[in-house]
């Protein structure tokens, strides 16, 4: 016939085996921030349940009292180790300063020797005697004012850990959360057993709180093995999320918005926690190009920008799908790059392969370019456009006399005056050697003529002064060809008629101005 304490005795040897093998399994992850709390409290839970078992089969009070001081090597010190763990496990390490882990350790210490040495004080235990009135015998215990100081110490450690592991199941994207929740089980069960027993409601008198360790090991093991819960611990992910310089925003399987990282604020000033839960495409009303994205058979990247003028900012999202570990969608992940420098720095290499080096004008292929943009805008808008042409004057003399370099300065000087007449919104740019087009943007005819007229003055009037007092005077011969509107011409078109109209000037004897 089986002894009645057997079946008790074995679920607490299972609870002891299931821990050692818990604390064997964190041995390979010790070096991590939760490995050598997890196996001191794996460790001291096994002490427990080891110890207890081996009491409960004990027929004499001294065989009792024995195994009693052996389990407190193991109760002494789970309250230290379990706030250790909670604290590192939650990322809140800043807690446990030294002088906080000495004082967890001292504590305990002082548990175990008032425990070891309670036959010299009984401060710990006021008296203990065998119980026979259930089915085996067990031995009761009248606590002395030292055990509820470990009756307070190990409930506070017990309501901190909790705090700090519900705290980050509360602040845990969904996708951790599960994790999280192992934990906190994992913690309030042996806690249940403790009130249990101390309320006097367990059966027979029974200590259930190491009986407890019979359901938390197994599923401990579960979430180590299922969800490699100390690999990286959920604040591990938390900090990375919280860290990436990459704003995202984690979207569920109906597009509803889970997380959110603090960069993604930056890139949507709008989130805040009270959306979450709501379907991200109410949010981006004023974003059609990710919301584009997130259509069926939607593009998995667009750029776009926020703010204006030097607050300017530019991004590139990109969509990424969340896959579960059978392949299965969970969700997808929105993520804003911040790619203000690159687009920045494109733009400045787009202009620089505009612009000609010496004068710093359009060269000529981007001045045909921005020239054929115009002309469609003026056929769009029916507006007038009127188009110059000017050469300098005995350029080449200029060269053969003075040197390159000194043409070159000519050929600024000339850019120089020019742009001091002309407007922004004209184009203006090198047509080759030391001739210059100019597109009038909005510019009649007539109006053209009174320009070109202006801009050969100009030129004439800030000839090239050289070191030695000599003085490089610079004229021009220019050419307008203008239409009030545009109709089939094309800039082509507009360019040699204007280029006939300067060599009516050269042939009019240079520094002049002719109009068709």
């Amino acid at each position: 016939m089986t002894h009645p304490f057997v079946p008790y005795m074995l679920a607490l040897l299972v609870a002891a085996a299931v821990s050692t093998g818990l604390a064997a399994y964190a041995w390979r992850l010790r070096r991590t921030p939760v490995g050598w709390s997890f196996i001191g409290l794996m460790l001291c839970s096994t002490l427990y349940a080891l110890g207890y078992a081996l009491e409960i089969s004990s027929s004499t009070l001294e065989g009792t009292r024995l195994w009693n001081h052996f389990q407190y090597t193991g109760i002494a010190f789970f309250p230290a180790f379990l706030v250790l763990f909670a604290a590192r496990y939650t990322g809140k390490e800043a807690l446990i300063t030294k002088g906080v882990t000495a004082a967890l350790f001292i504590l305990s210490s002082l548990t175990l020797a008032f425990n070891l040495t309670n036959g010299l004080h009984h401060l710990y235990y006021q008296n203990s005697w065998i119980s026979e009135t259930g089915p085996f015998p067990v031995m009761i215990l009248a606590k002395g004012p030292a055990y509820w100081v470990h009756f307070a110490y190990v409930n506070l450690s017990l309501l901190i850990s909790n705090a700090l592991l519900i705290r980050t199941f509360r602040r845990s994207a969904t996708a951790y959360r599960k994790r999280t929740a192992i934990m906190v089980i994992g913690v309030m069960l042996p806690w249940l057993g403790y009130l249990v027993y101390i309320f006097g409601l367990s059966p027979n008198h029974l200590d259930t709180t190491p009986l407890a360790f019979t359901l938390t090991g197994p599923f401990l093991a579960w979430g180590l093995v299922r969800f490699k819960l100390l690999d990286i611990v959920p604040v591990a992910k938390e900090r990375v999320f919280s860290s990436m310089r990459d704003g995202a925003v984690v979207l569920d399987a109906l597009d509803r918005i889970v997380d959110f990282n603090p960069a993604a604020l930056t890139v949507l000033p709008g989130l805040n926690p009270r959306l979450i839960g709501l379907d991200v495409s109410d949010f981006l009303l004023d974003r059609p190009e990710i919301l584009e994205m997130l259509c069926p058979g939607g593009r998995p990247e667009a750029d776009f920008k926020t703010g204006e003028g030097d607050s300017l900012l530019c991004y590139r999202a990109s969509l990424s799908p969340i896959l579960n570990r059978r392949g299965d969608s969970m969700g997808r992940i929105l993520l804003f790059r911040d790619t203000t420098e690159q687009v920045r720095m494109t733009e400045k290499f787009e202009a620089l392969a505009k612009i000609d080096d010496l004068t710093e004008t359009l060269n000529r292929r981007a001045f045909v370019e921005e020239g054929r943009k115009e002309i469609q805008r003026a056929k769009r808008y029916a507006y007038p456009l009127s188009l110059i042409i000017i050469d300098l004057d005995h350029f080449k003399m200029v060269n053969d006399t003075w040197g390159h370099e000194v043409g070159d300065n000519v050929l600024k000087a000339a850019c120089r005056s020019i742009r001091a007449v002309l407007r922004e919104t004209d184009h203006f740019g090198r047509h080759g050697g030391e001739e210059f087009a100019i597109l009038l943007h909005k510019t009649p005819p007539e109006s053209a003529c009174l320009v070109a007229e202006r801009l050969r003055l100009a030129i004439t009037e800030d000839p090239v002064r050289l070191e030695g007092g000599d003085v490089v005077a610079i004229t021009a011969s220019v050419g307008v060809y203008g239409l009030d509107r545009i109709g089939n011409e094309t800039l082509d078109d507009l360019i040699r008629a204007a280029d006939r109209a300067m060599y009516k000037a050269k042939e009019a004897g240079r520094n002049c101005v002719r109009c068709l």
